[in-house]
């Protein structure tokens, strides 16, 4: 069904990575430098996630544009 949508594929397999991240950093606050490498790794992929959000709604409206033409045609 996404795979003609690949910004939407790679908004979803980031957000899941930045799921995973949430997750995995309580577990090693202990450990205060892999707490500091996974907070910077926590922004990097909110960025990238946000790029590929905005990525995907570009797609969208490109896509209901096109219907909208096909509509008329």
């Amino acid at each position: 069904m996404l795979k003609a949508y690949p910004a939407t594929q790679l908004f979803l397999l980031w957000l899941v990575i930045l799921i995973l991240l949430v997750f995995i950093t309580p577990l090693l606050t202990e450990w205060h430098y892999f707490s500091t490498l996974l907070n910077s790794l926590k922004f990097i992929v909110k960025v990238i996630c946000g790029f590929f959000l905005v990525c995907t709604l570009i797609e969208l409206k490109e896509l209901m544009h096109s219907r909208k033409q096909k509509h008329f045609h």
